[in-house]
Order: C-alpha cells, then structure tokens, then sequence
C-alpha cells in the first residue's frame, strides 16, 4: 500500500506556495525520511499529512488519500502540542479523546512509557523539563495513541547522542511491526540501517533517491571528528560559581568552585535533563540558587533585573518564546530600539537578512515561519538587541548545513566586533566545537572543563 498524493498544493497565502502540485508516493510500513533546505516544505507536508492544514491554516488543492492509516504528529517544538500538566495526565487525555475504554487505559500508558523510558518523568511537570525530555513524553502519547502513522517534525532536535540513537532504534522496531514512519530532520547521523526510502525536497518539489543514492547521502553523515579545547589558565571571570547549589524538583547542580571567562565562547554540554537550561535561567535571574553567583564580582541576586538583563540576555531553545510581536518586520523594529551600538546598521541588518533567506518574510507572522527560519530570526534579533553575554541554547535546532555555517558566522562576526561573551548549550558539535574556546561537560552535578 502507498500514502498517495496528486497535484497536492499548499500555501498560507494566494502569493507564496510552499507545496506545488506534489505528486508523491510514500510506502506504508517502512520508515521514510524527509530531508531538504530550512523553510522547504517539509513540516508543512507532515501537518497536511496529520489533517492539521487547511483545518487550522492555510489552502491545501489536489488529492491525497492516506489508505485509511490512524496518523498523529509529534511537532519540531514538543512542548507546543502539551494540554496538561505531567505526562500521566496527557497520555490520558489523549486516550480519553480518542474514546478508549477506562479499563484499557493502563495497557496503553505503560506501553508509552516503556517504549519512550520515561518512567521517572510520569508525574513531574512538563514545563520543568528539557527540551529532550519533552521530546520523548510526546513520543510516549504517540505510542500510547497506538497509531498507524507516525509522523514525526525533527523530533531528536534537542536529544543528547545517546537518546537520539536510542528512540531511532525504537522507531525502527515499531516499522518492523508494521507501522508507518515518516520523520523529517536535518541531522542523518543514526539512519543508516534504519532507513527504507529517502525523500529529498528540492523548490515545491520532492525527489525519492534511489536506493545507491540514499545510501551514498546516509554514509556521507557518519564521519567522526576529533575535537580539541583549551582549559582557561588565569583569564578573567564573566560569571563565577562558589558553593553554588540549583535545585528543580530534585538538586541540579552542587559546585564547589568554576569560572567562566569573559569574552570568550564556551560550548556546554551534557545528557538530557541535567540541568544546562535550569544553569542558563539561573544566570538569567529566572530561576534561584543557593550560595554565591556572581557577574563580574557582583551577587546576581543583588542586582536589580531590569538593568541586569540589558547585560546579559538568554536566546531560548523554542524560538516562539522569544517573540512579543506579530511580523517579521515588528520584531526586528523592536529589537532596533535596543541597539546600543552601530554595528547592526539598517544597512547591515538587511544585508544579514537577505544572507539567512529571510527578507521575502517581513511581512510574515513570525509563528507562520518554519521552525528553522524562526531560530534565525530570534538569534538575529537578539544580536541586534546587543546584550554583553549571550547565553544560546541549542543555536543549530532545525537548521539545515548551509543555514548553520551561516548563523556560526554571523555569531562569530559580532563577538570578534563586540568583545561578546558566549555560553553555548548544544548536541550538535559540527560547526561550533572548532569556533568555541573552552567545553564545560555537565555530569554529576557538576561541570567540568574538558579538552575533548
């Protein structure tokens, strides 16, 4: 059996067409990958997919017939499609929704949480976890849903390596059971013997690679790089950490001493839920801590927000967070008001934003925009903004190769310009680990300097 579509064309607008007339094939129980440039279609195709659009946006002309598949969608943003407060209380929401009987409730729950390994995460509130965690209870409901058709918006963008391999793997016997996997991403590391048909987006269009040339794309992803990093020696402190201690339903973080430099880009890293956005919303005055944290030699807590923050700014991991207007052009209007310096000109603001493919898109409602071309839209605002420290949390979630040599760049031209400070939060290390100074691994509670 195949998912058919004939001449399917989708657009938000009568002017910009994101899918044109799209005739397409895609086997049922096999596992399918999306691939092709930020802003392509390809999240676009999986909300048509899931019966999401025209329903709730957009004009959707031609014909596309699913075989009767049951189908559910886990978005690029996992905290999006959240209705409750804990994990146990959605899953069952999601069972009451589609009518299932009481008595059945704890055979789908417990398949859910075994299948995702969530089992610590049950009962705890959804909006304290990491964006991996999230990631994994929205697989969870999809297992519990016992659906056909599983498709899934660039779901292991803010999962460490090891939970990236572990959930494709389990995605891979759910094929083998028979169901149907359709999955979009930028990364290929982890497909290669996952993978039954590769579908390439290329203009509105979308091209099925022949087995050799998928198999040549996947091997090409499987390179290993050797990284190597300084350890600080005596340079001056942005932010020091003395007997400092952050808790969040359960204690993050006990450091006995660290300094983190000034002026320079430092890469963290470390497994999901350890606690790297709880250590960024602390130093955002977000969330409290015990003992000493200072910026520049002076207690945080003491410092008064408002001013603080004009300092020290923190770029989310979910882009919509960031956003207080309606276009494109609102929030670039709003981020001019704050520039302190003359770097971001009119001129080079333009110039920025025909270089990240964004300046067809100013008259575009921000939360219409692609997950990948929203996170080049919040990092550009928040440069414009012009914050001493930038604190970035997963900089390359949903960007393609060529957006994110183009946002690296772009980061580096205003540190090297500005004398910014850096702390980067991210999974992916192909083409930060060479840019960045120093790595600070979070394990243990603890973070350490390290020089791989």
């Amino acid at each position: 059996m195949m998912i058919t579509s004939k001449n399917l064309t989708f657009s938000y607008d009568q002017n910009i067409k994101i899918l044109d007339n799209l005739n397409l094939e895609i086997p049922t129980g096999q596992f399918s990958l999306l691939i092709g440039p930020t802003g392509c279609g390809k999240s676009t195709l999986l909300k048509v997919l899931a019966g999401l659009y025209p329903k709730y946006a957009g004009k959707v002309s031609g014909d596309l017939n699913l075989n009767g598949l049951k189908s559910a969608i886990m978005f690029q943003n996992a905290g999006e499609q959240f209705t409750m407060a804990t994990p146990r209380e959605e899953i069952i929401f999601a069972l009451e929704n589609l009518r299932v009987k009481q008595a059945d409730y704890h055979k789908h729950l417990t398949a859910g949480v075994q299948f995702a390994q969530i089992e610590n995460l049950l009962d705890q509130k959804i909006n304290t976890m990491s964006g991996g965690e999230q990631q994994r209870v929205a697989l969870a409901v999809l297992i519990a849903m016992d659906i056909d058709l599983f498709l899934l918006d660039e779901p292991f963008a803010s999962c460490d390596p090891q939970a990236r391999q572990f959930l494709i793997t389990k995605l891979a016997h759910l094929r083998d059971q028979g169901k149907t996997i359709i999955l979009s991403d930028h990364v290929l590391n982890g497909y290669q013997d996952v993978c039954d048909c590769l579908f390439q987006f290329a203009g509105h269009h979308v091209q099925q690679l022949d087995s050799l040339a998928k198999d040549k794309l996947l091997q090409t992803s499987m390179h290993q790089n050797n990284y190597s990093f300084a350890v600080p020696q005596n340079e001056a402190a942005c932010f020091t950490l003395n007997k400092t201690q952050l808790t969040q339903n359960r204690l993050l973080l006990s450091q006995d001493q660290l300094k983190i430099i000034a002026g320079k880009t430092t890469l963290i890293t470390g497994a999901n839920g350890v606690g790297k956005t709880s250590l960024f919303n602390a130093l955002t005055k977000m969330l409290p801590y015990s003992g000493s944290l200072t910026y520049h030699n002076r207690e945080v807590r003491q410092q008064a927000t408002r001013k603080y923050l004009l300092h020290v700014a923190q770029i989310f991991q979910n882009a919509t967070d960031q956003f207080l207007s309606v276009t494109v052009q609102d929030e670039i209007n709003l981020s001019k008001k704050q520039r302190t310096n003359g770097f971001f000109t009119d001129e080079k603001i333009n110039e920025v934003l025909a270089d990240l493919d964004l300046d067809q898109h100013l008259d575009q409602v921000v939360y219409s925009l692609s997950g990948g071309q929203q996170k080049k839209l919040q990092i550009l605002l928040m440069l414009i903004a012009d914050q001493d420290v930038l604190l970035i949390d997963e900089p390359l979630s949903g960007l393609d190769h060529v957006s994110s040599q183009k946002v690296m760049q772009l980061l580096r031209q205003s540190q090297k310009k500005r004398g910014q400070t850096l702390l980067i939060i991210s999974h992916e290390l192909d083409g930060l680990a060479d840019w960045c100074d120093y790595h600070l691994v979070f394990a243990d509670k603890q973070l350490h300097y390290v020089t791989k």
